[in-house]
């Protein structure tokens, strides 16, 4: 008897320190952010925003984790609905993930799965789309933040449709070496304009605090802007329902929404995807810049759930529509 005290001693003791590792390695890899330099200071040039009869932004979320805590990870697209055609903001993850990574060695495959592959969806992205009323069929655009697997991947479970990207961003796409590494899938790129053929061209048009963007519809609904560092051509989507329904969707610009309230670093975990460490922390002090210019813009990070939460009190699978008159 005495000598099983002993042992299930020593077993609380090993699990105690055994949990005090993972809690200082979650807090390492996870909690702690580095505060960052403020950005150069920067003019703001305000658009002029005008409410659209039929515009509207709905939440499409195709995978969650950790809902019930502050922290919960989303992964989504933003389906904008206009009266000159449907513009699809990222796709999430294809329903075929786990065969899509299926041919890389098991130690990346492993972190591919835990990390990326969280957010894997259950119900196909064309179905979501229905409940909040779109049609698949009819989607005019679909534009990336950037080119990652679980942007990317719910094209695979789409209708071929016109999809948006740089150069910068389809040669990084193409990249052999940024494939190695997990970061693009193969298969996803079948769905890409070829490398030399880009699709989406930012011209020297100041829009907020960028010098750059582009205006898709070209009546200020929805404005492309760059946000380079995460990856070489990741950009932001403005949305502009009326003057005071406006979103700036970021991808993983910042991976919640405390990088840009506090002016901090990505998570140590997350800093690791960053294609130019140096460019993206610029970046975020950017999105800082602009937020405190601009405080009720919400800003809405791709896997941050609050800041959707937030832009869409009703949940997943709802939409916000412009002011303008029915």
């Amino acid at each position: 008897m005495s000598r099983i005290r002993v042992w299930l001693g020593r077993a609380a003791v090993l699990f105690l320190v055994l949990g005090l590792f993972f809690g200082v390695g979650a807090y390492f890899l996870y909690f702690h952010r580095d505060p960052l330099p403020a950005a150069p200071p920067h003019a703001r040039v305000a658009p002029s925003v005008s409410p659209l009869k039929g515009l509207a932004a709905c939440w499409v979320e195709t995978g969650s984790t950790f809902t019930g805590y502050p922290f919960a990870m989303t992964g989504s697209s933003i389906l904008v609905k206009h009266p000159a055609g449907d513009l699809l903001i990222d796709t999430g993850n294809s329903m075929h993930f786990d065969d899509e990574i299926a041919a890389y060695p098991f130690l990346l495959r492993l972190k591919l799965k835990n990390l990326a592959g969280q957010l894997s969806p259950e119900v196909p992205l064309p179905e979501l789309m229905r409940l909040v009323g779109g049609d698949p069929a009819k989607i005019r655009w679909v534009v990336l933040s950037h080119v990652h697997l679980d942007h990317a991947g719910g094209l695979m479970d789409l209708p071929r449709v016109p999809l948006l990207l740089t150069r910068e961003e389809l040669q990084f796409a193409f990249d052999p070496a940024m494939q190695a590494k997990g970061l693009v899938v193969p298969a996803h790129t079948q769905r890409f304009p070829p490398a030399d053929a880009p699709t989406l061209k930012l011209d020297a048009h100041p829009y907020e605090t960028f010098d750059e963007s582009a205006d898709l519809y070209g009546d200020g609904s929805a404005v492309v802007v760059p946000l380079r560092g995460h990856t070489p051509g990741s950009v932001g989507v403005f949305v502009n329902l009326d003057p005071h329904h406006r979103l700036f969707y970021v991808g993983d610009s910042v991976d919640e929404a405390r990088g840009f309230e506090d002016r901090v670093s990505k998570s140590l975990l997350l800093r690791d995807t960053d294609n130019d460490a140096a460019q993206a922390d610029a970046i975020v002090s950017k999105l800082n810049q602009l937020h405190q210019m601009v405080p009720e813009l919400a800003i809405i990070p791709a896997h941050g759930r609050s800041a959707y939460l937030k832009f869409f009190p009703s949940g997943p699978l709802s939409c916000v529509t412009s002011d303008a008159p029915r």
